[in-house]
């Protein structure tokens, strides 16, 4: 996998985010006998209100946490999803890559149970990040720390987690 954060964008002029959301939106509720019951477009890529990397997050919502694994292995795999094996929080982790030589993550499914306390936070932390803006711009500096003080992609990726955590406290 590739093993460095990707570069930093300010703006969807290449990748189409939105576009790329609505057709995946569509897949994953079209998907035979989907457990989905929810998606939104979430972080940098939906509002851009701080720079980010050029990967699409979705929220997924799901009943049940256990329903994914019925679609993940198999119908997920088929249209280029596959899950991210390491320990994540109660979610399950799926990305898409951009081939299989690199493994630069194109897009990250954060499937959740709905009705949750993580759940809430996901939507409450994105929903803070897109409309304050003394807040999104303290994140985009807490980002550049983490990325400079960052040996490999998931340290930083562990560290802006815990972060995130650190958001949800204060401002939760």
């Amino acid at each position: 996998m590739y093993s460095n954060v990707q570069p930093f964008i300010n703006n969807d002029s290449y990748y189409a985010f939105h576009t790329q959301y609505i057709e995946i939106k569509s897949l994953l509720f079209n998907l035979l006998d989907s457990p989905v019951k929810y998606t939104k477009h979430i972080g940098g890529t939906y509002h851009f209100k701080y720079s980010t990397e050029p990967i699409l997050d979705i929220l997924v919502g799901v009943e049940n946490l256990h329903d994914i694994t019925a679609l993940d292995e198999k119908r997920l795999n088929y249209v280029g999803f596959y899950r991210l094996h390491h320990k994540y929080n109660k979610k399950v982790m799926m990305a898409k890559f951009n081939n299989y030589h690199d493994l630069k993550q194109e897009v990250r499914l954060h499937i959740i149970q709905m009705n949750t306390q993580t759940f809430e936070s996901y939507l409450a932390l994105d929903h803070l990040l897109s409309t304050n803006n003394e807040i999104a711009l303290l994140f985009n500096s807490k980002k550049q720390q983490i990325l400079q003080h960052s040996s490999s992609i998931r340290e930083y990726e562990i560290q802006k987690q815990q972060y995130f955590e650190k958001l949800c406290k204060k401002y939760l």
